[in-house]
């Protein structure tokens, strides 16, 4: 595969997002994963209407579209600071974390497994 192919590829699959991904397992059957929406559906049956959550920006559309909760950020937020203190609630230890976070947000979610999870990124 030459660097142009796959950036085309590639760009393509970047421009359709989805939260249900297919996968493959070692023994070759695939599967369905279906981890973001699930969670977001758990965040809106069992939190409550008015309640504040954490995450990483790149979820925060997805949070309030499908939990119709109120997220700290998302995709458009512009404020530095704001963003800033998310990070260190998110990539410190849990002690900091806790202490950022306690006054900001109700729920905090974090996605862990994979290469590609929220817990890689602190790294």
């Amino acid at each position: 595969v030459n660097f142009s192919n796959y950036c085309w590829k590639l760009s393509v699959d970047l421009s359709n997002p989805t939260i249900i991904v297919k996968a493959r397992l070692r023994d070759g059957r695939v599967i369905k994963l279906d981890d973001y929406r699930e969670a977001y559906w758990w965040l809106r049956d069992n939190t409550p209407e008015d309640a504040r959550i954490m995450a990483w920006w790149d979820y925060g559309y997805q949070i309030t579209a499908i939990s119709n909760r109120t997220t700290l950020a998302d995709g458009n937020t512009w404020n530095h600071e704001h963003i800033a203190l998310l990070g260190l609630a998110l990539t410190s230890s849990e002690e900091t974390g806790y202490e950022i976070a306690r006054h900001l947000a109700d729920y905090v979610l974090v996605w862990g497994g994979g290469g590609g999870d929220d817990l890689a990124k602190s790294q």
